[in-house]
């Protein structure tokens, strides 16, 4: 157990020093030079990397786990629905209860925040590798160290997907992004692979890029698409549950750091 402790803080350290390039970033081109198009690229820059040396070191494995080669397809196309639905639930939800009239402050302040981010490296970062960076973080180094330190399943998904919920720093974006944690860790739990993990969140991320063009319907709109994205995200992990009844074992081989 002492050893996939230390095993796990040697890899979140090797992610922060990577993912400090994006902070170099964001302070260089936003605050120094007043550049969003270099703050852009070298965020992205920073989450290549760490895509480059998890995923090509095989710190994190970018295996299937538990799913069988027949499953691939199947899973990706579920992991497709499970995103949307939440995405546009969570987006319906916030609608009709107007979340930024309860966060003014920091609905303006997100609102100015994605004004910074536009061109290719700024989509490629928050469509693409932004979240890949996370999870490799979230799911791959700290859901799986506690899984194999013995940690039970539950207490495990809460912790990351409290700590991932805390990073995005809003209030506005706590209880979203809680839940979101809380299904892709289980997701991860079941089936002992991060790559349902990394579709749902690119795909989430990409909607909300989309998302942002589409003028807002009715409150009646607005409770069907609830209502209908409730019941296949419902649907989508039910589906999880049934072919997965089984608790994925989550890789052991991992080379050492």
């Amino acid at each position: 157990m002492k050893e996939e402790l230390w095993r796990m803080v040697k890899l979140f350290l090797l992610w922060c020093l990577l993912y400090s390039v994006a902070i170099i970033g964001i302070i260089l081109g936003k605050r120094i030079l007043k550049n969003d198009e270099i703050m852009n690229w070298t965020i992205l820059l920073g989450f290549v990397l760490i895509a480059i040396v998890f995923f090509g070191k095989s710190y994190v494995k970018l295996s299937f786990g538990c799913i069988e080669r027949r499953m691939i397809w199947p899973v990706i196309g579920m992991s497709v629905l499970v995103a949307a639905s939440y995405l546009f639930f969570e987006v319906s939800f916030y609608t009709l209860i107007d979340i930024d009239h309860l966060f003014p402050k920091e609905s303006k302040e997100l609102r100015e925040v994605d004004q910074h981010i536009f061109g290719i490296a700024g989509i490629l970062s928050l469509c693409i590798f932004g979240p890949i960076a996370e999870e490799i973080c979230v799911r791959g180094i700290l859901l799986d160290g506690l899984l194999k330190m013995r940690c039970r399943p539950w207490i495990a998904i809460l912790i990351t997907a409290l700590a991932f919920s805390l990073a995005h720093g809003y209030a506005v974006k706590l209880v979203g992004s809680l839940l979101f944690g809380i299904i892709v860790g289980w997701l991860y739990w079941r089936t002992g692979s991060i790559i349902p993990c990394l579709i749902i969140h690119i795909v989430n991320n990409s909607l909300t890029c989309i998302i942002h063009l589409i003028s807002q319907p009715t409150n009646t709109v607005l409770i069907v698409i609830l209502i209908v994205c409730l019941l296949s995200l419902a649907y989508g992990l039910w589906w999880f549950w049934k072919k997965f009844n089984f608790v994925g074992e989550v890789n052991q081989d991992m080379p050492k750091v």
